[in-house]
């Protein structure tokens, strides 16, 4: 008995000797989060990104943005940024209510990113994500929808209502997200830029054109609006699909620093 309390003491005067590691004050939970926007570079508490001029500005949501965030959003505001950096794709889960939109809509408006949206439905099918056919002029062709727009084009794709999806879309959207691929109907296929840009070393430009190969760009992200089902009405999410994203809790704000 008296061996384990000298030994526990022993243990005891390692851990309070051993010296405490400080710990930068940018991380620290009771400092406030600053934004620090301008034209070239945005800045959120640590994470810092730098901006590019949009080629569509149209396309840029513009409005939703408030001048002095409360935290509470600074910190998803953060989050997003971060990801956005390590080029993720997020869900953004929670109840039902405007914010999720509202958080999503800011986020692209601070970093002046193009928007192409997407409600699913549990009639959106595949055709939905990827090409429409139309009649223009008596001649048939295909029409690329949101989806494809926002893979070649780099901009930010919104799906919202995740968990309204059918099993008929989810296979488009796993190879969507995980491998940057996609088949079109008019003979195309998407594939990711870092497999382009290999092929591109062996192949010429018309070579590859030719093979009907489109580089998906490396600026190319997806942003999942979804409730949580249970409790609320829909399917739960699929195993696969799930682990495509990197998931965030975006629950109602205080009573105080409501919108």
């Amino acid at each position: 008995m008296r061996q384990q309390v000298l030994s526990r003491l022993q243990v005891l005067n390692r851990i309070l000797s051993t010296p405490r590691i400080q710990q930068s004050p940018v991380f620290t939970s009771h400092l406030p989060i600053r934004l620090c926007s301008d034209a070239s570079k945005v800045t959120i508490g640590d994470v810092s990104k730098q901006l590019k001029e949009p080629l569509h500005p149209q396309l840029v949501p513009s409005g939703y943005l408030q001048r002095d965030p409360p935290q509470a959003f600074l910190k998803h505001l953060r989050w997003l940024l971060q990801k956005d950096k390590l080029a993720q794709d997020v869900f953004l889960i929670g109840p039902p209510g405007p914010l999720r939109r509202l958080l999503a809509l800011s986020y692209l408006e601070l970093t002046k990113r193009e928007l192409e949206f997407i409600t699913l439905t549990r009639d959106t099918t595949d055709t939905d994500l990827k090409q429409r056919r139309e009649i223009r002029g008596g001649t048939s062709f295909y029409h690329d929808q949101s989806a494809v727009r926002a893979a070649i084009e780099g901009r930010v794709l919104i799906l919202e209502g995740v968990e309204k999806a059918e099993r008929n879309v989810l296979p488009v959207l796993n190879n969507l997200l995980e491998n940057r691929e996609m088949q079109l109907e008019d003979g195309r296929l998407l594939i990711a830029s870092q497999r382009y840009d290999k092929l591109l070393e062996e192949h010429t430009q018309e070579e590859l054109d030719s093979m009907r190969l489109v580089r998906v760009s490396q600026d190319f992200r997806v942003i999942a609006l979804g409730l949580p089902s249970p409790p609320y009405q829909g399917h739960p999410l699929d195993p696969p699909l799930r682990s495509r994203f990197q998931a965030r809790d975006i629950s109602c704000l205080p009573f105080k620093v409501r919108f």
